[in-house]
């Protein structure tokens, strides 16, 4: 049993570049996709690097916070080999003398790690203390639980109260999810301001996805004033961390020029990173430039190879592409 993933946002950024031969050119890369998982402890809870001795040592005396720490080195194997465990047994003398972090950890290592007992209904209750003590991470699970009718009926009340005590935590996962809900308005009531909001604690926290998703508000005016320089920002903060549709979408404002000195050669650059990791709009993009030799030498075979290539990928507009190249001629079946 997992916690059922979040929707993805779903923005469209409607850039769209008419061609000589009639193609459309499309700047957009719809979907950011954060999906709950198992997030690093040391997201929500920071401890000094020690070596795995001292740790032991210091667990071995009682110590709670030593005790997290040390079912996180054996969790992850950090300065030992993994052994999950012994990971569970160090969180849970941790979880029972109250430590938060330790409860949230124990509770994950149950939930999401098949081979260990499957104590699923004890798992949950430890969510439960920690997000009682204020552990964000728990009050996101929390939150899923509640909106997805996991043990519990739906209750959308609920959900939304503790997502909204995770996000106030300062859990970037949770902004981040705020933000999506509320520009998606699937079961609250749609809200952009509160969207841009949520969105803009998340992507000041580093959370390349909500950057992206910030990008997008800004080139779209969704909650905020439209401001393609900016969107270009957050575009660039979240394709620096190597987040695909962003990189597609900058690459799309240097194409065109809005908010950015208009580059061929940038675009060509930031293309090429996010068709590299798959994103199938940009390598349609890609192909429009090496189909109309924009920031790379014409080559009318290479832009034929990544059409092709993502139109077998399912990727419609790649194949339009290739029915407008057919009906002109310009190659055969």
């Amino acid at each position: 049993m997992i916690v059922q993933k979040p929707k993805k946002l779903r923005f469209h950024l409607r850039l769209v570049i008419a061609l000589s031969t009639g193609l459309l050119f499309s700047a957009c890369s719809a979907e950011s996709a954060n999906e709950i998982g198992q997030y690093s402890t040391k997201s929500v809870h920071k401890n000094e690097s020690k070596d795995f001795k001292s740790v032991y040592a210091t667990a071995n005396q009682g110590d709670p916070q030593a005790q997290f720490q040390l079912g996180n080195m054996y969790e992850h194997g950090q300065g030992i080999d993994k052994d999950k465990n012994k990971a569970a047994q160090w969180y849970r003398k941790s979880a029972e003398q109250g430590f938060a972090d330790g409860q949230n950890a124990l509770a994950k290592l149950y939930y999401f790690n098949m081979k260990l007992e499957p104590i699923f209904n004890e798992s949950i209750a430890w969510f439960e203390k920690a997000a009682a003590q204020g552990q964000p991470e728990s009050q996101l699970y929390l939150g899923t639980f509640y909106q997805n009718g996991y043990d519990r009926a739906i209750d959308n009340e609920q959900a939304l109260k503790w997502y909204k005590k995770s996000a106030e935590n300062g859990f970037a996962t949770a902004q981040l999810q705020l933000g999506i809900m509320y520009s998606e308005g699937d079961w609250i009531e749609q809200d952009y301001n509160k969207a841009y909001r949520w969105t803009r604690r998340a992507a000041e926290q580093g959370d390349m996805e909500a950057q992206y998703n910030l990008g997008v508000m800004y080139a779209n005016g969704f909650g905020v004033k439209q401001h393609y320089a900016l969107a270009a920002m957050w575009y660039n903060k979240s394709a620096d961390q190597g987040y695909a549709a962003a990189q597609n979408n900058l690459a799309a404002l240097y194409y065109i020029g809005d908010g950015v000195e208009q580059s061929y050669d940038q675009a060509f650059q930031w293309y090429s990173k996010s068709a590299a990791q798959g994103d199938l709009e940009a390598q349609t993009n890609l192909g429009g430039l090496y189909h109309f030799g924009h920031g790379v030498e014409k080559d009318l075979d290479k832009a034929l190879e990544l059409y092709r290539d993502a139109a077998t990928k399912g990727h419609q507009r790649a194949k339009d592409i290739i029915q407008v190249l057919i009906q002109e001629g310009i190659i055969n079946h």
